[in-house]
């Protein structure tokens, strides 16, 4: 927000700049003109209806105050502190970033069996740290046994590796992963049998037609007497 606010001081304060400067070389012309729009103005709105100027006229007033709360909201409200005090320190002062502070608990938590993913949320509470950690676990863990050791391993670097103090008691919000769908295999289709080959029908053979035997009828008579004389 502190971007945005210089922003607006610096474009409003440029404005107000140009403005002031017209107004002292040309009073006479800018005042003039100003009124004259503003006669015209309440003019106009004089012959609108009452009730639709009503209307309109409240429903800008509410507009307008709304954007003025929200930056007077945004104005006043209490920053996230970026650096909190390291109290185990003698001789001086030193401040951690919350950001080193997120990489240090994510750095510890990611090797512990079981831990899938680790999301830490660090927020100062005056000079004590307040851990809020976001874990998802792999399906079928212990997540007692497992919340101990995070709750373990977060007060360790928080305490002993980094000398901050916890407010409160450092919060570990499980998430167990969906446990995987098991693959169900499809039977694969059996080799269809060829079928038997049946037997190749050959058509039967033709006889072969052998002619009749023909009976032999002797030997060829002898001429007689009456065929000699011939």
């Amino acid at each position: 927000m502190s971007t945005i606010n210089r922003v607006i001081i610096v474009v409003a304060l440029l404005a107000l700049m140009a403005l002031l400067t017209a107004v002292c070389v040309l009073p006479h012309i800018i005042l003039t003109n100003v009124g004259q729009w503003l006669v015209d103005l309440g003019r106009y709105f004089n012959g609108v209806q009452p009730a639709l100027r009503l209307v309109l006229g409240v429903l800008l007033a509410l507009f307008l105050n709304i954007v003025i709360l929200l930056l007077i909201f945004l104005e006043v409200r209490p920053e996230h502190r970026r650096f909190i005090r390291v109290q185990q320190v003698t001789g001086g002062m030193a401040t951690i970033s919350t950001d080193s502070i997120t990489q240090q608990v994510t750095y510890k938590l990611d090797p512990i069996p079981g831990v899938l993913k680790v999301s830490p949320k660090i927020n100062a509470k005056g000079d004590k740290v307040r851990a809020v950690v976001d874990v998802e676990v792999a399906a079928g863990s212990d997540v007692p046994d497992l919340a101990t050791q995070l709750m373990e391993a977060v007060k360790t670097v928080l305490t002993d590796s980094l000398g901050l103090q916890v407010y409160g008691q450092p919060e570990v919000r499980i998430k167990v992963a969906a446990s995987p769908t098991p693959v169900v295999k499809k039977p694969q289709p059996k080799p269809e049998k060829p079928a038997p080959e049946m037997p190749r029908q050959v058509p039967p053979e033709k006889p072969i037609e052998v002619p009749p035997a023909q009976e032999w009828a002797g030997p060829p008579p002898l001429p007689t007497a009456e065929d000699r004389r011939r």
